[in-house]
Parts: C-alpha cells; structure tokens; sequence
C-alpha cells in the first residue's frame, strides 16, 4: 500500500500500471464531511474528501494556528454555492497520508472551518483512483484503474459535465421530473436547489420550511429554507422525506453560464443544485473520477 501511494501521490500524476486496492481504512465523518488522518509539516490533522471540489486547499485556520509558512503559487478564483472570491495558493506543503511521505503544490489557500482541519483534497487526488465509500461502516478504499470494469458496473445516471468535469449525477423529483445536481461529499446537506426548482416544484406551497444560516467554500452566507421532500429517486433506490434547502432570498447557487466552458462554446449539461450526505450516508460508492462512472449499493450486512 506504501508503495502504491507514494507513486500517486508525491507527483500526483497518472496511476502507474500497478493493479491493486488498498485495503478498508476506517474513515471519520462529522457534520457530514468525510475525514481521513494526516500529518502536515509533522502536524497531526485531517483531510476532507470532496468530490465536488475541482481543486486541493489548506486550511487557513490550521496554517495560522501553528504558524506555517510555504512557497506561494498561482493565484485561483474560487467559486463556491454562494459566491467567488480570488484566492493564493501554496507549493512545496510536506504531508503524510497513509504513510506516504510528499510534497503537494496548487495548495488553494482557503477557510475551512476549525483548524482541526488542515487540508481539502478535490479533484487532484481523486482522479488518481478509483474511490469507494462505504457510508454506513464509515471506511474507504482506493482502487487502481482496470481493476473494475466500471463502464459495466455503472448504475447510476453519473457523468463528468463537459468544459469543468465536475461529477453532475441525475436525481428523480417525483411525478416523472428530474435534475442533474452537483455529486458533492463535500456537502453536509441532502440536496440544495435555487430557488427557481423550489416554485417549478411547488415545495413553497405544499412543504412547511425551517430555516437555517449555510456557508460554502467563499466567506459569503446565505439564509436557506429547508423542506422534507415527500421522495427522491438516486439510481436504483427511492429515498423518501429527504432535506432540500433552498436559498430564501433571490440569490443563486450556480450562475448561468456555470455549464459553459471558460473561453469556449463547450456546454455542458446544466447543474440545478448539489447532492450531499444526507442522501449518501445510506450507502456505498464506487466512484471513477476520472472517466466519469459510478455505482451505488447498499452495505453488506455483517
């Protein structure tokens, strides 16, 4: 396993042709965010896995905390659920995950809650591998690619959006409509939509709504209307009363032209809202980031 992660990671270039997965590590998952023990700098911390991020970033909470300082790289501008921002980037970080030692570069510089988290790992690392999450045993695995023939073993409607490659995975709303969402493990909720889905639905005239404060990957936050669905459908499987939040003011989730490549006439299919985990919690994922393919199942009892 050493070996496997220490090629992948320390360049975070393409998988070598080794077939293998690693065995089950048991992973941590808090507020709906899965977790996975690192050191940086020698410092013992966490890794958040977000499927729905397209970059790697350090915590600022955790950086300042205990006074590290690295090489700076490209400036990015992040665009979170609720707003974009400009942010720097670090080169040259030294961690350790799973016994690897490397030093990762592109490091977004960004807030990512208490400084007990040190680091985000998006679309960088996990296209490296072939991912599984097991949600109710709380444990992960990698898998190298050409081990599963994943384009076989797909259930799902899953697929990367053309122009930005995020993973977009096609949800059922009942009553024969459907939305492509954002496939997020990065997101603690069930599903977000804008508030365009809510009335196209009806869930404003139907549904009673809580509300409640969300804060994304930006500094911005936004007032949301949370509603209990009667079903949703997420593959082979019809989940009822899920959470969808809703922004209560006119403000947007996504932009319109977030399905348009930059620089390009490449469009994609439009994302309508984000998946999180109060959908995933109930199962296990196999997910290819990279070629665009996904299985949902459910644990293996005992």
């Amino acid at each position: 396993m050493k070996v496997l992660f220490t090629l992948c990671f320390a360049v975070l270039t393409a998988l070598p042709a080794l077939a293998g997965v690693t065995p089950w590590m048991e992973l941590k998952i808090e507020n709906g965010h899965i977790s996975i023990p690192i050191t940086i700098s020698g410092i013992e911390t966490k890794a958040i896995i977000d499927t729905g991020s397209q970059i790697n970033a350090l915590n600022s909470a955790f950086r300042n905390k205990n006074e590290l300082s690295f090489g700076t790289g490209q400036n990015y501008k992040l665009k979170g659920v609720h707003g974009t921002e400009m942010v720097n980037s670090f080169n040259q970080v030294p961690v350790n995950l799973f016994g690897a030692e490397m030093k990762l570069d592109g490091l977004a510089d960004i807030s990512l809650g208490h400084h007990s988290t040190g680091l985000l790992l998006g679309a960088g690392f996990l296209e490296q591998f072939v991912l599984q999450i097991d949600y109710p045993n709380q444990r992960i695995r990698f898998v190298t690619h050409g081990v599963l023939k994943m384009s076989e073993l797909q259930n799902i409607d899953f697929q990367l959006q053309k122009g930005s490659g995020m993973p977009i995975v096609k949800v059922g709303l009942g009553e024969d409509k459907s939305a492509w969402v954002l496939f997020d493990t990065g997101s603690n909720g069930g599903l977000l939509f804008n508030k365009s889905m809510a009335e196209a639905m009806g869930w404003h005239d139907t549904l009673s709504a809580e509300q409640s404060l969300s804060k994304g990957a930006t500094s911005h936050v936004a007032v949301m209307d949370n509603y209990r669905v009667p079903e949703v459908v997420f593959g082979p499987y019809t989940l009822e009363h899920v959470l969808v939040s809703i922004p209560a003011d006119d403000s947007r989730i996504f932009q319109q032209d977030q399905y348009k490549a930059l620089g390009s006439n490449i469009r994609g299919k439009k994302i309508q809202g984000i998946l999180g985990y109060d959908i995933l919690q109930h199962f296990v994922l196999t997910v290819d980031y990279k070629n665009g393919y996904a299985h949902v199942g459910l644990p293996e009892e005992g």
